[in-house]
């Protein structure tokens, strides 16, 4: 999955997890704590794998279930201590769906699940090598352009652009968090 997938998906199920549990919607830093916990994973391993070749195939610490339980009591900690635990919450749930939505996405582009992907250190995939890490982010992009212009839509495509839309509706129905405080931000410091 590329970031913004990564991001759409986490936001569901967080806001989700607001709305019908809490009744209550996301705030600007519950949903900044989402985007960085969604893309962890990859900003852990994508580096290690393609810059100083840690593990060659992206999939190592960040996204190992080994790794989560201490990831995630970090997170808790360091909310604890800045004196809000939703925002560990929030880091969690997004963090934790990163490697599920990296699944999911294997079994509906390829019909396959290789869960080896979560396994590190036990277990990892087979190892491509594209070179470096701009190689590997040209090559998913252009993977990318290719689906949408030449694939027709496919089942994956139609899942992301749903997913899509249910981001949009939902960010909005949770009142465009952290856009909106940004934008009461600035508009009280022009009356000012």
């Amino acid at each position: 999955m590329l970031p913004w997938e990564h991001l759409a998906f986490a936001y569901v199920l967080y806001s989700l997890t607001m709305n019908v549990a809490f009744r209550a919607s996301p705030s600007g830093r519950e949903t900044i704590a989402v985007a960085v916990g969604s893309q962890f994973p990859d900003l852990v391993d994508k580096p290690l794998g393609w810059t100083v070749e840690f593990a060659e195939t992206g999939y190592s610490i960040g996204h190992s279930i080994f790794v989560a339980p201490v990831v995630c009591l970090v997170a808790y900690a360091v909310a604890i201590r800045g004196g809000n635990r939703a925002l560990a919450g929030a880091f969690s749930i997004a963090y934790l769906s990163h490697p599920i939505a990296d699944v999911l996405s294997q079994l509906l582009r390829d019909g396959v699940v290789d869960v080896r992907i979560a396994l590190w250190p036990i277990a990892s995939p087979p190892g491509t090598d594209h070179g470096g890490f701009l190689d590997h982010l040209l090559l998913y992009l252009a993977r990318y352009v290719y689906q949408l212009l030449a694939g027709g839509l496919t089942i994956e495509l139609a899942v992301q652009l749903l997913l899509g839309l249910a981001v949009v509706a939902l960010w909005l129905f949770d009142g465009a968090p952290p856009a909106a405080d940004i934008w009461r931000f600035l508009r009280t410091r022009s009356h000012q």
